[in-house]
């Protein structure tokens, strides 16, 4: 099995826990596939970057990864910013989670003893999260996102009027701070802390959110993956903000963004003893009595 590894703003604390699976993968391949940028940009203690080969691989050029798996070290936004190396060479992710909540990441610091054994016998299972694809510009500009379209004003003050389609059928003209369009993947990230549904990731759906709605009545809304949504903004008084995950676009009105469940998906690796219902269990604290708990 050869591990490809890559990862953002690695903290003292946990370079314990990245030495341990470096020292994994260097037995099994004798060096470590890694990531150029995060190798660069990383302040990694000078006896762990003494202990091992390093080969690096840019998500540039194609021709150099090859590799089964992909290791993401850090938390849920570093997981996202794997999208394009995932798209680009169709290989499997596992979230190592290094950040706080994590609910993409599947393994955590205290479960990275053997995790190359326990995944070389298969104790895991892989899991297809679709993705979404917005288009705006009359269609010449595109881009994918794993959690969460999202348009938003620049201008703190401004409410904005966006009129909403649902293949093609005008559903109604939100006077809002923004709009969310989440996948169920994305529904316990901005969604959710804008009021929106937790939603398994199995489900066949796209959530749409309205972002502090002028009118308490817009609630946020369950449509099938198979429909076409489309944000029009006809005036706004400055930028939009379009938001891909942590990508972002600035546009200008009039604005048309289109909305629709991409082709390609994404493979996500979880462990055999996590899964998302033990995830929200645990992460949320549902079932928690927080009064025992403060005793």
């Amino acid at each position: 099995m050869r591990v490809a590894v890559f990862g953002k703003n690695i903290k003292s604390e946990d370079w314990e826990c990245v030495d341990n699976l470096f020292r994994q993968i260097a037995l099994r391949s004798g060096e470590i596939l890694i990531e150029e940028d995060f190798l660069k940009e990383s302040i990694m203690p000078t006896e762990l970057s003494q202990s091992y080969r390093f080969k690096t691989f840019s998500q540039k050029e194609q021709s150099e990864l090859r590799a089964d798996i992909l290791f993401s070290l850090g938390g849920d936004g570093t997981l996202l910013d794997t999208l394009s190396i995932c798209q680009t060479f169709d290989i499997p992710v596992l979230g190592i989670n290094l950040g706080h909540l994590g609910f993409l990441t599947s393994v955590g610091k205290q479960d990275c003893d053997n995790l190359l054994d326990k995944l070389e016998h298969g104790q895991f299972k892989t899991e297809n999260h679709s993705l979404l694809k917005a288009q705006w510009n009359d269609g010449t500009s595109c881009g994918y996102a794993l959690n969460e379209v999202c348009i938003r004003s620049l201008s703190p003050s401004e409410l904005l009027e966006t009129e909403v389609f649902v293949d093609g059928e005008y559903l109604s003209t939100y006077s809002s701070d923004g709009l969310i369009a989440a996948s169920p993947t994305g529904s316990t990230a901005y969604s959710m802390s804008c009021g929106g549904p937790i939603i398994s990731p199995e489900s066949k759906c796209i959530c749409l959110t309205p972002i502090s709605p002028h009118n308490l009545t817009h609630r946020p809304l369950i449509i099938p993956e198979s429909s076409t949504i489309e944000f029009v903004i006809s005036k706004s008084k400055g930028c939009i903000s379009l938001h891909l995950d942590s990508q972002s676009h600035s546009l200008h009105s009039p604005v048309r963004v289109k909305i629709h469940k991409a082709e390609n998906s994404i493979k996500l690796l979880r462990m055999e003893n996590n899964s998302f219902f033990s995830a929200i269990r645990n992460k949320l604290m549902w079932g928690t009595n927080l009064r025992n708990t403060q005793k």
